[in-house]
């Protein structure tokens, strides 16, 4: 027991000096006020500890040791009081009190002369003396501890458990100095002396960690917000609507992350995308300040000395980055966290990009959809004229032709008819684009329908081999007739396109059920099963050798296959490469 009451106050020696070191340590590498008050509160209660063997001297010098280490006592509390101002600010004029009183008090237990050995009796000035100086560096301490824990309260994950670590960490001095120092001067117990120098000894790492919380603290800390942002990463980068919708959420993520108290996002051309809890200048003079780093790391910023952490964003268009700003209540920011965030930062990029990329798809599938629109009605009005004269000259009206001039009046005619249903196409697909395709369904006749829409394209069906096979009795369905057409021109128009001149078409028309079904069956070229998934995109082209001589706008599948599904039915295919296809467009039947 002897050699442990001998060794326990030099180990506790120890470990304040190294907490003090390491407290230096840490304001000479980040120069920050908020450190050097924290380092300057553990300097005075090391230098303390330090001299308390040596107070119970007597004589002047005794006398002397005392009065520093009142100083040194009191000066803490006021460093730590200090600390806590720089994180949650106090009012100018506490602060003149508080300092007023902490000298008074000091002058106060330097005049009274207080004992330096605490086991002799107090005269009543000294008793007074004693207790203000107690309840002044109690206060001065004990005031961070309930302040930390209430502000902790409501705030994100990572905040929280900042504050109340400090606030562990203030009660964590309180127990120090009343166990391994007063408390070892009123116990005559050596038990219970030493139990309590084990404890003021096991305190002191806790100290550093309520501090200076080591990476595996901070990643415990911000762990909810971590599974909280795997659950939130999927919203964030598959709904956003814009960049800067995106860029926001991400910001508020990342604050959230890291504990950080604002952020901004800089663009591959230097601009800032977004930012949060920031002023105009205050953002741009943080840019200005990561432009400077081309590297992840902590940056300052120069004017407000505002520790920052900067994060690339490898943007396709360039470089950009993410720049977190660390707030009073910000832990540190280190390897572990420049880690996450760059974790984080590259599907922040992708989201952006995709978002980018989504934008500019948007807006050329609107130039498209405008094109069409005023190309259409641009052309439909020379091309009604084109086709009315064409049938006036065939007709006589104009005159009579030559034999040669009227033989080739068919091939004109159709393909006449040909530019005027790729403009209907166009017209159609710019209002299905634009929401404005509305069906206006009647009842019709299925087989008369699809007789109609045959008859409208004999011209260009002169030189093929067509064979339709059609009930007798009508089919009745709820239908726009003129749209109901159209599919089916389509339909015959691509057994066209992709059969040869000689090879036979057959368009069937029967029931099936509660269904009609208008079938295309054509022996061309049919379509490899790699190519099938282009078939009914917008646009959509199959390129083959045997193809390639073949127009059209790559609208007709795509629009039939819609118009059918607005009459509540489909269009299926079945198709082997060489041997041709059947195309069925299926639609209710009135039963």
């Amino acid at each position: 027991m002897p050699i442990l009451l001998a060794v326990m106050p030099l180990a506790i020696e120890v470990a304040f000096v190294l907490l003090s070191v390491a407290t230096v340590a840490d304001w000479l590498t980040h120069r920050e006020r908020r450190r050097a008050y924290l380092a300057l509160a553990f300097g005075s209660i090391t230098l303390l500890v330090l001299l308390a063997p040596s107070l119970s001297q007597p004589g002047s010098y005794g006398r002397l040791l005392t009065g520093a280490g009142i100083l040194l006592f009191l000066f803490s509390g006021w460093a730590l009081l200090m600390f806590r101002d720089s994180f949650i600010p106090l009012g100018r004029g506490t602060k003149r009190f508080v300092a007023a009183v902490i000298v008074l008090v000091a002058a106060l237990a330097v005049v009274v002369q207080l004992p330096t050995d605490t086991g002799l009796p107090h005269a009543p000035l000294q008793t007074f003396a004693l207790s203000a100086l107690l309840t002044t560096w109690g206060i001065c301490v004990g005031e961070p501890i309930v302040t930390f824990w209430l502000a902790s309260r409501g705030r994100p994950a990572v905040e929280g458990a900042r504050l109340r670590a400090l606030s562990l960490g203030y009660a964590g001095l309180v127990a120090v100095i009343m166990f391994g120092t007063l408390g070892g001067s009123f116990v005559r117990n050596q038990a219970v002396e030493v139990t309590l120098d084990l404890v003021a000894l096991a305190i002191v790492p806790m100290l550093f960690f309520s501090f200076y919380p080591p990476t595996w603290l901070r990643r415990m800390w911000s762990q909810p917000e971590e599974e909280e942002l795997r659950q939130g990463l999927h919203s964030l980068l598959t709904f956003s609507p814009d960049r800067l919708t995106q860029a926001r959420k991400a910001l508020e993520w990342a604050t959230r992350l890291v504990g950080g108290a604002g952020a901004v996002i800089i663009d591959s051309d230097a601009t800032i995308l977004a930012s949060q809890a920031l002023s105009v200048d205050e953002a741009l003079e943080i840019a200005a300040a990561a432009k400077a780093s081309s590297e992840a790391g902590v940056v300052r910023s120069p004017r407000h000395g505002k520790t920052t952490l900067v994060i690339p964003l490898d943007f396709q268009k360039g470089v950009g980055a993410m720049v977190i700003v660390a707030g009073p209540f910000t832990p540190l920011f280190g390897d572990d966290e420049v880690t996450r965030l760059r974790q984080y930062a590259s599907s922040i990029t992708a989201g952006l990009d995709r978002v980018a990329l989504t934008a500019r798809l948007n807006d050329l599938e609107k130039a498209k959809t405008e094109f069409m629109n005023i190309a259409s009605h641009e052309l439909r009005g020379p091309m009604t004229v084109i086709k009315g004269y064409l049938t006036m000259l065939e007709g006589g009206s104009l005159g009579v032709l030559a034999p040669k001039a009227m033989s080739v009046m068919p091939l004109l005619i159709a393909k006449a008819d040909e530019v005027n249903a790729m403009i209907e196409q166009m017209l159609e697909a710019a209002r299905l684009e634009e929401g404005h395709l509305d069906l206006r369904k009647e009842t019709g006749d299925i087989v008369e329908l699809t007789e109609l829409a045959i008859d409208s394209m004999r011209p260009m069906l002169a030189d093929r081999q067509l064979d339709v096979d059609m009930p007798a009795t009508p089919v009745l369905a709820d239908v726009d007739t003129e749209r109901f057409q159209i599919v089916v021109r389509n339909l015959i128009s691509n057994a066209m396109k992709y059969s040869p001149e000689e090879a036979l078409i057959k368009v069937v028309v029967n029931r099936n059920g509660e269904t009609a079904r208008v079938i295309v069956i054509d022996r061309g070229v049919g379509i490899a099963p790699e190519d099938q998934t282009k078939l009914f995109t917008r646009f959509g082209r199959i390129e083959h050798e045997s193809t390639m001589h073949v127009a059209g706008t790559g609208l007709g599948l795509w629009l039939s296959r819609e118009i059918a599904r607005m009459h509540d039915g489909d269009i299926t295919f079945e198709s082997v490469e060489g041997s041709g296809s059947t195309f069925t467009f299926v639609v209710p039947i009135i039963p």
